[in-house]
């Protein structure tokens, strides 16, 4: 009997001695029997140091107070460290997923045709629903009106991607239309200095001003600007003048009466920077345009583009006197603190993405050049951009290969082009959920096609010998003459 109890103490110890290796003390079971028999260890490399997942739900239930004191660092040095262990599949950082609700503030003469084209001709390859102006005849959101929703198209339903006409900004109803919780809000500004003088002379201001006739009627019209209170009547029958001072603002929503507030403006560009996910800036476009890419999640083929609405050479301004330019800075003060305030937050948004940011910077432009190589003749050309007015224009190749002819014609088309295009797709698109043509119209919409549901009147005397005799056929159904 003693040698039996010798033997199976040795036994018991044994299975201790091995249950300590394999699980440490920690993991030591209260009975000497070592828990194999429950929970099959396959080996040490691949055991995943997670104890709810080796234990039971009992006893997961009944070690929660234990696990939260459990020290990591006194692990046993053959298992692997949590830091250290790669994380499932499932776990894996995933990938972005492309944006598919824009908001594109488009202000006026700073590259902002080229970057609708851009957004067109994505909406339109993902066949996105755009929101476009109400008023057919009407290419705009009843600018310098501040934005409504009444302003815009029934969307039937069909829900908001895209907006990128000209329009005046907004938040409440622009937040109604693309909740900010998954769209994009975007914009672009330019030099204020050059994209003033691009406004004024671009929209011919100097004739409802009265400066036509002057040598130089920009630098003469900042000498002796006229007060606003004579200007604002004539806004109402040229109303591009309403971009007569600090244009990028008012774009983006400002009034007149804040102009000249300091601390209002401040404000004010405070309140864009939160609205904004991003400010491109024209001088540095293809930067802009990476960042948006970036931004979307979009494919660097979605924003190749071709520069539209360009004002000819000879509309251009060749040089703007030093004292020109520092009067342009005067006059668009709250501009020029709106430009220094994004070009700054810009670069930070550049910097941050890192050396890659260069390297895909430089494959852009690369395939951008060699896309216009192989779309565009060289030359002179114009287009009409709006009636009357025309800008460099391009002119394709003629041997340009069918699969890439249709992109290289999408990337000339302007906006006015589009929203046509995309007003006949909205029509198209009701015409399917609409009932075919009006049934009274419909020459084979007769009852006489079938005979199974007949009128079979009653007539009096019909089946009787005492009934009076049938009602005869009025005179007017007859065919001939009425008696006297």
């Amino acid at each position: 009997m003693a040698f039996h109890m010798k033997t199976l103490f040795g036994c018991v110890s044994a299975i201790s001695l091995i249950c300590i290796v394999f699980y440490g003390m920690n993991n030591l079971p209260s009975t000497a029997r070592c828990p194999t028999v429950e929970r099959k260890i396959t080996s040490t490399r691949n055991l995943k140091f997670d104890r709810a997942d080796i234990l039971s739900a009992g006893e997961r239930k009944a070690d929660q107070t234990e696990y939260r004191f459990v020290n990591i660092s006194s692990q046993p040095e053959n298992l692997p460290s949590l830091k250290s262990q790669k994380p499932p599949k499932h776990q894996k950082k995933q990938t972005c997923s492309p944006t598919n609700h824009v908001l594109f503030l488009k202000t006026h003469k700073t590259g902002s045709s080229t970057i609708t084209n851009i957004l067109n001709r994505y909406g339109d390859k993902k066949n996105l629903t755009f929101v476009l102006p109400r008023q057919k005849q009407l290419f705009t959101f009843l600018w310098p009106a501040r934005f409504r929703v009444s302003y815009s198209a029934p969307l039937y339903n069909f829900g908001a991607n895209i907006l990128c006409n000209h329009a005046r900004f907004n938040k409440r109803p622009m937040n109604y239309i693309f909740p900010k919780v998954h769209s994009r809000y975007i914009t672009i500004l330019r030099d204020p200095v050059s994209q003033y003088e691009s406004v004024f002379n671009f929209m011919h201001f100097a004739k409802p001003l009265g400066f036509k006739d002057e040598e130089d009627p920009l630098g003469t019209f900042l000498k002796f600007p006229p007060p606003f209170q004579e200007i604002k009547p004539l806004m109402k029958t040229t109303l591009a003048l309403n971009l007569v001072r600090n244009p990028m603002l008012f774009d983006l929503g400002l009034d007149f009466r804040y102009f000249q507030n300091v601390t209002a403006v401040k404000r004010y560009i405070n309140f864009l920077d939160k609205e904004f996910d991003l400010v491109m800036i024209l001088e540095h476009f293809d930067e802009s345009l990476l960042l948006l890419k970036r931004l979307l999640c979009w494919e660097l083929k979605d924003i190749l583009y071709f520069k539209l609405n360009e004002r000819q050479d000879k509309q251009k301004q060749k040089v703007i006197d030093k004292e020109v330019r520092e009067d342009i800075k005067s006059w668009n003060k709250a501009d020029f603190m709106l430009y220094q305030y994004f070009y700054r937050t810009f670069w930070k948004k550049v910097k941050a993405q890192g050396p890659s940011f260069q390297k895909e910077l430089r494959v852009f432009k690369r395939r951008k050049e060699a896309l216009s190589r192989a779309c565009l003749q060289k030359g002179n050309f114009l287009d009409e951009a709006y009636t009357g007015v025309y800008v460099k224009g391009y002119s394709l190749k003629k041997n340009v290969p069918m699969r890439k002819r249709k992109l290289c014609e999408n990337m000339m088309k302007n906006e006015i082009s589009y929203v046509k295009y995309f007003r006949e797709k909205i029509n198209n698109q009701v015409k399917k959920i609409e009932e075919p043509d009006e049934y009274l119209d419909d020459p084979k919409n007769d009852w006489e096609v079938a005979s199974d549901l007949e009128h079979d009147p009653i007539l009096s005397g019909v089946g009787s010998a005492d009934a009076a005799p049938v009602v005869p056929k009025p005179d007017s159904l007859q065919g001939g003459e009425t008696k006297p």
